[in-house]
């Protein structure tokens, strides 16, 4: 029947893969350890949807695997899984111009290659500053800034080098250059994290909304309420281990999705508001027909780069040929998506990709939306850190009074922040520290 609900060993705040990841880690070694999730659903910011009428798997969330991390492919050869590499050919539209060469890419490697020489703790400075001070030609600055701010979901006036020249190196020993899709769905891979925990339903609860972490060194009561019921339940652990979005533990205590804790972690919380967290607006629409392959210039492209002002990034399915298209608004971009209607957002999307291609776009079969902005147990797409605040995340991985332990991909000391492999590793991290505890 399971382990009574009055006393667990460790209580997971969140069902994301860095939370499915700390539960696998933990019941493995042996603990009783349950994982509280506020959605229906596991996965957290991955959300997939598997609709008979669309070729492939829609993803709502995180959708590339970047390069050949083991915590991802571990999972790709055990489940045997079909991923494909992904076509990165990029057409650069510009003026009604559209570029093939790869030189374009090539000096924005430079650039970044730049940064990972020169980026570093001790001379962190702002991306813009580091633009500023630089001799690159304007048209390059554009679109290197529109790279960084897309990429990271970012603002390149906020996002140190420090950080992007460590995340770039770390990227490098995993081939992170080189992407990848998974023809089953990005949803495989929190499914596989719970493969194999027994009794997996008792330990995994889903609508349970935490709202309050009451706690003293070794104990701590976790105040959730059903979301379905609305019924409370206090949960007591010796240990938590909290897995919220950056953007959920900066939200202020009264504010929706938020947790309040008594005592405030306040090294903590201090650390996880030097951080930022970014915004990103993602459409995926299908047509009735690939319609930009009518152009020759667009037939072979895996992306689409612009300098459109709201969705300046697309991208297509290849090397799968469908008649789908994600539109991609992140950093600035985002702003002027923030508070419309999703009929408003498809509407600026079809004029942008109309205008990027020069055609008219045929009819929309369906538009596929989730607003993570809006989403209470997101309010976001994933982390980034400010200039000079590189030290942030080594705080925000600290335990505290060897009770509440943090993951989490904001957490992630290895480079990997903002990933999928890097919130599964920073889950198994927390678990091991709470290991080494008992």
């Amino acid at each position: 029947m399971g382990v009574p609900v009055s006393d667990w060993d460790v209580l997971i705040v969140g069902a994301g893969v860095s939370g499915l990841s700390a539960l696998r880690v933990l019941d493995r070694a042996g603990l009783r350890a349950a994982c509280l999730e506020a959605r229906n659903r596991i996965g957290g910011r991955i959300e997939s949807i598997h609709d008979p009428a669309s070729p492939v798997p829609i993803e709502l969330g995180a959708e590339f695997i970047h390069g050949r991390p083991a915590e991802i492919w571990d999972i790709v050869d055990r489940r045997h899984l079909a991923a494909y590499d992904c076509v990165e050919h990029a057409v650069y539209s510009a003026g009604g111009h559209f570029q093939h060469d790869e030189e374009s890419w090539e000096k924005i490697s430079g650039v970044l290659d730049d940064i990972k020489r020169l980026g570093s703790p001790e001379r962190d400075r702002t991306f813009r500053n580091f633009l500023d001070q630089s001799s690159y030609p304007a048209d390059l600055k554009q679109w290197v800034t529109s790279y960084v701010e897309g990429f990271n979901a970012a603002r390149a006036e906020v996002i140190g080098i420090a950080s992007l020249a460590e995340d770039a190196r770390a990227a490098d020993k995993i081939h992170g250059g080189h992407s990848f899709r998974t023809l089953n769905g990005y949803d495989v891979i929190p499914a596989a994290l719970v493969d194999g925990i027994e009794d997996s339903q008792a330990k995994l609860r889903l609508n349970s909304v935490v709202e309050a972490i009451r706690w003293e060194p070794g104990s701590a009561n976790v105040h959730l309420r059903n979301a379905l019921t609305g019924e409370r339940q206090v949960m007591h652990a010796h240990r938590v281990i909290v897995t919220i979005p950056l953007g959920v533990l900066q939200a202020e205590p009264d504010e929706d999705g938020a947790i309040r804790f008594d005592p405030e972690p306040g090294e903590v919380l201090r650390a996880a508001r030097k951080l930022r967290f970014g915004q990103v607006f993602r459409l995926v629409l299908r047509f009735q027909r690939a319609f930009w392959e009518d152009k020759h210039e667009l037939s072979s492209a895996g992306f689409l780069l612009s300098r459109e002002p709201i969705f300046p990034t697309w991208w297509t399915t290849l090397p799968v040929h469908s008649p789908i298209l994600t539109a991609w608004s992140a950093g600035p971009h985002a702003d002027e998506l923030a508070g419309r209607s999703k009929d408003e957002i498809v509407r600026k999307a079809l004029s942008s990709i109309g205008k990027i291609t020069g055609l008219e776009p045929p009819a929309l079969e369906a538009a596929y939306f989730h607003n993570w902005r809006d989403d209470p147990f997101a309010r976001g797409a994933y982390s980034y850190v400010p200039a000079g605040a590189l030290a942030a995340r080594e705080k925000l991985a600290k335990p505290v009074g060897e009770t509440l332990f943090f993951a989490g991909e904001a957490t992630n000391l290895d480079g990997y922040s903002a990933t999928v492999h890097g919130a599964i590793a920073s889950g198994a991290r927390a678990a091991r520290q709470v290991i080494q505890q008992q």
